[in-house]
């Protein structure tokens, strides 16, 4: 699951919010109980820290946050990328070099060539900071459809990010106000609609969305939607369905660690086992509560 959070501060004091970082750190130490981490940038406009739960690459090469050789660009992240084994392949090609298995350094890789181009190459789930020392700019983003949370506050060309709300108070740089319309929309639907939360000064970073910050400004961008392409045949519809799925379950089994599947009862996950043995998997670990 992993547990991300960061300060970003325009007036370079970030060495001031050491004790705000050590707080939201303790605050997602649920989150990735295998490693922890905290990194300053050296111009002082950024602070990470980081707790790792170990899926690729179980060595302590994985550690986050991790930087390029050159201590240019700088990531902390949550989540799994499916196709990273692809996407190296290409970036070996065109002359990148490697000292760990993860995932995360494949996304920097691909950032430092391509810039935020790259999300839309990226197939998983995922939350993400990316510090640019040369450029003194921080890309957030967030995968196509929200899985992993991601939410930030600004205030004074301060920005404050973390995978959980409560990580944020734990700073003590957000104040806990209540929002009036996050909470209609919860007892309205049942759930807060994004991009608020139950805080006044606390957003969610839309699903699909990055978030480039520079000099204490920042602007938002959508580089996915979803599309609906025209109703093929029913016949052709089920066949492309089902292997969709089927692909998208032995996709999920990508790990250097033993997956298994919750079962809730219902007919869901219950196909989800069906189709991981049709994409090979064999005694497939499951459980119920």
């Amino acid at each position: 699951m992993c547990g991300i959070a960061g300060v970003l501060a325009s007036d370079g004091t970030i060495a001031h919010h050491a004790r705000a970082l050590d707080a939201m750190r303790s605050g997602i130490r649920h989150r990735g109980p295998d490693d922890q981490g905290t990194w300053m940038s050296p111009h002082g406009q950024a602070g990470f820290v980081h707790t790792r739960l170990s899926i690729l690459d179980l060595t302590s090469a994985g550690h986050q946050p991790m930087s390029t050789p050159d201590g240019r660009l700088t990531i902390t992240f949550n989540g799994e990328i499916y196709n990273f084994e692809a996407i190296k392949r290409s970036l070996v090609q065109r002359g990148a070099a490697f000292r760990t298995r993860t995932d995360t350094e494949v996304i920097l890789a691909a950032y430092a060539m391509d810039g935020v181009a790259c999300l839309k190459d990226l197939r998983g789930m995922f939350a993400m900071a990316i510090w640019d020392e040369q450029e003194r700019t921080c890309l957030l983003a967030r995968d196509r459809f929200g899985i992993k949370p991601l939410y930030y506050h600004v205030a004074g060309g301060r920005l404050t990010f973390a995978s959980e709300v409560k990580t944020l108070l734990a700073s003590g740089l957000v104040q806990a106000a209540l929002d009036p319309e996050g909470l209609y929309g919860y007892f309205l639907t049942g759930t807060v609609p994004e991009p608020r939360t139950l805080l006044r000064s606390v957003c969610c970073l839309d699903a699909g969305s990055s978030l480039l910050w520079t000099d204490g400004h920042h602007t938002s961008r959508r580089f996915w939607n979803l599309a609906f392409a025209d109703t093929a045949p029913r016949d052709e519809s089920v066949d492309l369905t089902r292997r969709a799925l089927v692909d998208s379950v032995a996709h999920h089994f990508v790990s250097d660690t033993p997956v298994g599947i919750f079962l809730s009862g219902g007919i869901d996950s219950t196909v989800l086992v069906a189709l991981a043995r049709d994409a090979g998997q064999r005694d497939v670990q499951t459980w119920s509560l």
